[in-house]
């Protein structure tokens, strides 16, 4: 071929790459048994817990029971919205958990011996004994080394032995006081150990770490977000504690949201308790203030023209009177609000308040100010919730500000105002005896006070009624806390599956990486894929320290593909009676000596006259390789004259009759230019005429360039390449010197198939074992 092109690499064949994986069989049925035995050994360790779910009804404004009573309904300064998001994290806070562990007393844990590589953890009734605590230390638990483990060994209905662990034993009595740095402790035998193991292991659990663990496990889900159903669920070893565990939690919940909710309307409570004890003391002054001034001036009741006047200006004095307790209460909730920093206080909104905006912000004020006392009662400080609630306040405080500036600003206008009128008033009630006017100004005095009275009474009934009215709890139990009938974790089928396919996917994958960073041509279809250079045929591998694998009648796959070789060989060289096979290979080592000298067996066998020439004249093999001592041989020839062919010719007892062999003779100094010397070409020609095939074992022609000399002499050059040892970029340079036609009508030949790689090996191995069995029948019909 004059414009040789590689061979581009095939389209995928996936029969080939099932077959390719399947080689390593015996990896994947380690990775799967060792897999499956760690996933097993993993399951008779791992404790099973139980699933625990409870449902709960968040209650909101809209939703509440309470929202359809007239009175509570009014009450909207008390009223709050809850967000079920807020909820659920309210839900999962440390502090919740560890109210719900405390109130339980879960500080001692129970358990026995379930199998080799675990406990089994036992509560309620399964306890046959039971640790009473009589002090027990919290702080001691900080201590790394500290022993809370201990194996208490009934010895009998009055006595047992502890032990701790660091197996240090002692016997005690039921109902002795034991004391550890932890605290002190006594343990009672409940009842007879008939059918429970004589030894029970009691662990004094960290009353920090042990709300925490539970907290962490805990999941809360919304259900749906158009309702406000949350589900409340974790797992547990234990499904009677867990049960209750969660149930608690809830308790604790609806307590601490209704001392929040209350919390708001006691404050306005005590606060207008203050004021109306304050009221009640000017009240009771006015009365006796006009029951002396009438006492002394002997009045029963004012003229009617006093009493005219009088209601003229009563008027303007009770609009006066109702501007100043506006300002009262506007300076009072400013005074409020100026006296608070970080530390925020509810705004009374049950007081008369002039403006709906003003009114409006502060019920917003208290509303974030109720969330964030709940969040303070039920979140660590610090957390992202409060500070966010710590903002809005802060803003909320100062809009208030800045509105009760703007509205003490118009009611100040619109007392001057009237200030102004009823001073006119006043001057035409001069005309009014002295007596009667100062009386009238002392009742007017006390009809204010009597008002103010009424309307603190009023707004103390409504916050009365508004604390009964909040007690109702924050969430509605739809479905208590109830455990699966099975276990949840761990989950066998998950984890039998995953071990099932890390096994196998871990094998896989080595075997993907061996394929990928081993670069060595492993089979055929490595080389068929990347050039189109003939491939000649494949040599199975030789074990036998003998390195002859053919003779006569013998008909191992190794001798049967020589044999089939040889037939190719037929084919690919040219058509002429005188034949020159040069043999060479990328690198030392991948069989050209051993393919040489069986090639040259093969060849005698078929009756033609052949000669091997070790040609390598750098590290020759050939003689070494029959056991035999080199002599005189091609580089003394090619540098003495008076040396002949037949001079230099070598026979063999265990070679064929018409196979020579001439070695390399002594080492030359410089082996490039001696194949450079016209007398090769001569040595050639002279062989030519005594033989009919010449095998030339030539260098690596990867490695040094002696082939390329030898291969102008050549008919056909035979490339060796070995299976799981020639690199694959070997197969580069073969193109690349088919290409640059630096090597004559090169053909492959692949050296040491293993098992099964190719056909011939495994169908002589059939052969051979057929042939054996006729053997073995014809040896028993000789018997019979």
């Amino acid at each position: 071929m004059d414009d040789f092109q590689p061979k581009e690499v095939e389209n995928t064949d996936y029969k080939y790459l099932i077959m390719k994986y399947l080689k390593f069989w015996y990896l994947y049925v380690i990775g799967l048994v060792g897999c499956l035995g760690l996933a097993f050994l993993y399951l008779q360790y791992a404790t099973p817990e139980y699933p625990i779910e409870a449902t709960i009804l968040i209650n909101s404004n809209k939703s509440s029971d309470f929202s359809q009573n007239a009175v509570y309904s009014e009450l909207e300064t008390y009223q709050s919205i809850k967000l079920v998001e807020n909820e659920s994290e309210v839900l999962q806070s440390f502090s919740l958990m560890r109210q719900a562990v405390r109130e339980l007393d879960l500080n001692v844990s129970y358990f026995v011996e379930d199998n080799l590589f675990r406990n089994k953890e036992i509560f309620g009734p399964q306890v046959p004994i039971q640790v009473n605590l009589d002090r027990y230390d919290s702080a001691a638990f900080f201590d790394e080394d500290l022993l809370t483990v201990f194996k208490v060994h009934v010895q009998g209905p009055e006595t047992f032995q502890l032990e701790d662990e660091e197996e240090n034993s002692s016997n005690h009595r039921f109902g002795e006081e034991l004391a550890f740095p932890f605290g002190e402790f006594t343990i009672d035998l409940l009842q007879e150990l008939k059918e429970y193991p004589s030894t029970i292991i009691i662990q004094f659990n960290n009353p920090y770490a042990l709300p925490g663990r539970y907290s962490n496990k805990l999941e809360v889900m919304i259900v749906n977000k158009l309702a406000s159903v949350l589900r409340l669920g974790f797992t547990d070893p234990v499904p009677q504690k867990g049960m209750l565990v969660l149930n608690k939690l809830i308790e604790a919940y609806n307590r601490e949201a209704m001392l929040n909710k209350n919390q708001t309307a006691k404050n306005t409570i005590d606060f207008i308790n203050k004021q109306l004890d304050s009221v009640t003391n000017d009240l009771r002054e006015i009365e006796a203030m006009v029951e002396e001034y009438k006492s002394e001036n002997k009045i029963t009741e004012l003229s009617s023209d006093a009493l005219q006047y009088a209601e003229r200006f009563n008027q303007g004095k009770e609009q006066l009177a109702e501007y100043s307790i506006q300002l009262d209460v506007l300076n009072s909730i400013e005074e409020s609000l100026q006296g608070q920093e970080d530390d925020f206080q509810v705004i009374s909104g049950s007081l008369n308040i002039p403006d709906p905006t003003l009114s409006a912000s502060i019920d917003k004020f208290n509303e974030l100010l109720r969330d964030r006392e709940r969040m303070v009662r039920t979140t660590q400080p610090g957390n992202p919730l409060i500070l966010e609630k710590d903002q809005q306040l802060s803003s909320a405080r100062q809009n208030i500000l800045g509105n009760i500036q703007s509205i003490k600003s118009s009611v100040e206008i619109a007392r001057n105002n009237l200030l102004a009128r009823t001073t006119e008033v006043e001057i035409q009630s001069g005309k009014v005896p002295e007596i009667e006017r100062k009386l009238l100004e002392i009742n007017r005095q006390q009809a204010i006070k009597q008002d103010h009275y009424q309307y603190l009474v009023k707004k103390r009934e409504e916050a009365s009624m508004s604390l009964a009215a909040t007690t109702v709890s924050n969430s509605r139990i739809i479905d208590p806390a109830m455990a699966g009938s099975k276990p949840s974790k761990p989950n066998k089928l998950l984890i039998l599956g995953f071990a099932f396919f890390a096994g196998l996917g871990g094998s896989l994958g080595f075997v993907f990486v061996f394929y990928q960073l081993n670069t060595k041509i492993k089979v055929k279809r490595d080389v068929t894929s990347r050039t189109n250079i003939s491939i000649l045929g494949e040599v199975s591998h030789h074990d036998e320290k003998v390195p002859i694998a053919i003779s006569k009648g013998v008909r191992t796959p190794v001798a049967e593909q020589f044999r089939l070789i040889r037939t190719n060989l037929q084919f690919a060289l040219p058509n002429k009676d005188k034949k020159v096979i040069l043999v060479t290979s990328t690198t030392s080592g991948e069989g050209k000596t051993f393919f040489s000298l069986n090639l040259g067996v093969s060849m005698s066998l078929a009756d033609k006259k052949v000669v091997i020439l070790e040609f390598d004249l750098r590290k020759p093999l050939l003689l070494e390789y029959l056991g035999m001592e080199e002599k005189r041989g091609i580089s003394d020839y090619l540098q003495n004259d008076s040396l002949t062919i037949a001079d230099l010719i070598v026979k063999n007892d265990r070679l064929p009759d018409g196979l020579d062999l001439i070695g390399c003779g002594t080492l030359p100094d410089d082996p490039s230019e001696l194949m450079l010397l016209p007398k090769v070409g001569y040595f050639i020609d002279k062989l030519q005429e005594i033989y009919d095939v010449i095998i030339i074992d030539s260098a690596p022609v990867g490695q040094v360039a002696d082939a390329f000399s030898l291969s102008r002499f050549s008919d056909i050059t035979t490339y060796i390449m070995r299976y799981n040892f020639s690199e694959s970029q070997a197969i580069t340079f073969i193109n690349e010197q088919k290409r640059e036609k630096k090597l004559k009508n090169p053909v492959i030949v692949l050296n040491d198939a293993k098992t099964k790689m190719s056909y011939g090996y495994d169908y002589y191995q059939k052969a051979d074992i057929k042939k054996k069995k006729r053997e073995v029948y014809k040896k028993m019909v000789k018997k019979v």
